[in-house]
């Protein structure tokens, strides 16, 4: 009988994030857990040495299945999956269906408590000693990843995720790197996803530098997005998948917070920083486009310099 399985159908950053709770899971790396995700993560799954990627259950049978999301592909794959134990681990707020008291024994949906999400999974799937929380962290990318960018040193700036509500507008993101330009910040390597607007997003911001940004904007696979991550002196970015990775390979990041809960989302480290649109213009919640360019700009000098 094998030990763990997971399974996990939320958005890249996440599954970076859930790292600490797999690795607990795995006992410190002694087991080799199955991750059961989206075909599209491998890449991510690959940099987790102790995890052994799938995309659909097998015929195995374990000790022990968490699922840590509430949609129904999630449940589906957990009432496939042959297990001794099965739990439910979800956010507070994610909602539990009359299918899931069914296919889970254990369903856990604590109080949050306000806590980084990757410690809040950390921290509840297993009782006794947590030991200390330890940040996520991935293995290097193989040199078959590398983009053939130019560029060496350079800021890599992500102004997109996959929610258009957390954009913000190209004519602060070209001032900002028009003047980290002229403090010697640069070269600038831009990145996006892969949908129209997005791509559209980067153009809008790079026909307004004084000095042309290396836009690769909607050109790179998932390993290429990675390996420019792991290589930029540091990351400019949105809340989404590229700080969350940065973080990981412990590059310097700094994230730019709108709406979105910034203390569920991010730990603040000396080289993982958050700019909260909220606490800079004094109304909580408030969308990442009311953000001047002002205090990102310092923040980036001086995280570049740090």
């Amino acid at each position: 009988m094998s030990h763990s399985v997971v399974i996990f159908h939320k958005q890249l950053g996440d599954l970076v994030l859930l790292e600490p709770a797999l690795r607990r899971l795995a006992h410190g790396n002694s087991h080799t857990i199955d991750l059961i995700t989206r075909s599209g993560f491998q890449p991510i799954g690959s940099l987790i040495p102790f995890v052994k990627f799938r995309t659909r259950p097998s015929a195995k049978c374990y000790e022990a299945l968490w699922c840590f999301d509430d949609r129904r592909k999630s449940a589906f794959y957990s009432l496939l999956t042959r297990a001794r134990e099965k739990h439910l681990l979800i956010n507070p707020g994610a909602s539990i269906q009359w299918y899931h008291s069914r296919i889970f024994p254990t369903i856990l949906k604590p109080d949050h408590g306000r806590l980084y999400i990757s410690e809040y999974y950390w921290k509840h799937i297993l009782d006794g000693d947590h030991g200390s929380f330890q940040a996520p962290e991935l293995a290097p990318p193989p040199k078959e990843w590398a983009y053939p960018v130019s560029s060496s040193k350079y800021l890599h700036v992500n102004p997109t995720s996959g929610w258009r509500s957390k954009n913000w507008t190209p004519e602060r993101w070209a001032t900002t790197i028009n003047r980290l330009a002229e403090h010697g910040i640069g070269p600038v390597v831009m990145t996006s996803g892969m949908q129209d607007w997005q791509r559209k997003h980067c153009a809008a911001i790079c026909r307004q530098l004084t000095q042309p940004a290396e836009c690769i904007a909607g050109e790179t696979t998932l390993e290429n997005y990675i390996w420019v991550i792991w290589n930029a002196k540091a990351v400019l970015t949105v809340d989404g998948s590229a700080s969350h990775i940065a973080a990981a390979f412990r590059r310097k990041c700094l994230t730019l917070f709108g709406h979105t809960d910034a203390i569920c989302l991010h730990r603040e480290t000396a080289y993982s920083q958050a700019l909260v649109t909220g606490d800079v213009v004094g109304r909580q919640s408030s969308r990442l486009h009311l953000l001047p360019h002002e205090p990102v700009i310092e923040a980036t000098i001086k995280l570049w310099h740090g």
